[in-house]
């Protein structure tokens, strides 16, 4: 079940915008988006470290109180069904996801339970993700949940509220409330500060070079094409998990093929492609496919997309009929 944000929101003065207000704002006084897709997994029981250190493609044994990770979990043959934010709660662990893939992925991690002395339960309805944009929503969070520590893969804990920081430029921070909680602390957050919309949370994304898994595109990269071990999101000496031997082996014996890119271009029309959507060449070859896509700044589209190596330099790649070229990322890929 669904965090109620509808419920939530009701009634509550917004100080909404329209698309271009809420990317203005985020880079500039800053903004507070509810983070409606969020998913949340609560892993819990004496087994539960171990138990997620097989599954997942991190170092689950050294999480320690105060970080985050991020992590894939993939198939057998080392596609990601999806990633995660994983980080300690009170009773175990909690799996920060989208939320259309969480039905699907709980099912799978639970046919690997067996023996373990392990439970997983969706927390989604518990919980409400509230992303934090730029220094202006820091003061209201101080008043929240004291001071927080800076730079990224950080956890600040103040009672049952949950901060964890993502940095970037812009920075950033991800609030998790207590259902219980979350309209008080949203009124909190939100007052005097623009409400932007999901699409600006997207757009931050895509600057930072974080990828995501939709639906459409589930198992279909390998952790490698989408730069997570450039994000630090896989482990390799950590021994087995499922896809553990595919990921291995691209890494230790040879390279990728395909690499995860960001390219840009003139926004056309409303519709943004789709997840999973071909990039192709002048003369109709596949180049690769699109992994995200926001509306960016100046009637611009962003997008990042997993491209073959030997298409990184060209020009004249197109998605959905519209001229793109490569934009920078914060990372060397």
């Amino acid at each position: 079940m669904a965090f109620d944000w509808h419920k939530l929101l009701d009634g509550i003065e917004k100080h909404a915008s329209t698309p271009e207000q809420s990317r203005s704002a985020a880079f500039g006084e800053g903004a507070v988006v509810p983070l409606e897709d969020l998913g949340v997994i609560r892993v819990h029981g004496p087994d539960a470290r171990d138990f997620l250190h097989a599954q997942l493609t991190q170092d689950i044994r050294q999480l320690v109180d105060d970080r985050w990770v991020l992590s894939g979990y993939c198939n057998p043959k080392g596609r990601l069904l999806g990633l995660f934010r994983v980080l300690h709660n009170d009773q175990g662990f909690l799996l920060l996801t989208r939320q259309d893939l969480l039905d699907g992925m709980l099912r799978r991690l639970r046919m690997f339970v067996l023996r373990s002395n392990v439970s997983l339960e969706d927390a989604t309805a518990d919980n409400a993700g509230i992303g934090l944009i730029g220094a202006a929503t820091l003061n209201s969070l101080d008043e929240l949940a004291g001071s927080v520590a800076e730079g990224p893969g950080r956890v600040h804990r103040a009672g049952d509220l949950v901060v964890i920081t993502l940095g970037g430029e812009p920075d950033r921070l991800l609030v998790l409330a207590p259902a219980d909680e979350a309209k008080a602390v949203w009124s909190s957050l939100a007052t005097g500060v623009t409400v932007a919309d999901a699409g600006v949370w997207d757009l931050l994304d895509i600057i930072h070079g974080l990828p995501e898994i939709y639906p459409s595109t589930s198992e279909k990269f390998v952790p490698q094409q989408v730069n997570l071990e450039l994000l630090d999101g896989i482990h390799f000496r950590k021994g087995c998990y499922p896809g553990q031997e595919v990921v291995a082996r691209m890494h230790y014996l040879g390279k990728p093929s395909r690499r995860m890119f960001r390219l840009s271009g003139p926004a056309v029309g409303a519709a943004l492609p789709r997840p999973g959507e071909r990039v192709t060449t002048a003369d109709g070859g596949n180049a690769g496919e699109v992994v995200r896509a926001a509306a960016g700044r100046e009637n611009t589209l962003e997008l990042l997309a997993v491209l073959k190596l030997d298409n990184r330099d060209r020009q004249d790649l197109t998605v959905a009929g519209v001229a793109v070229g490569f934009g920078e990322l914060p990372y060397q890929v």
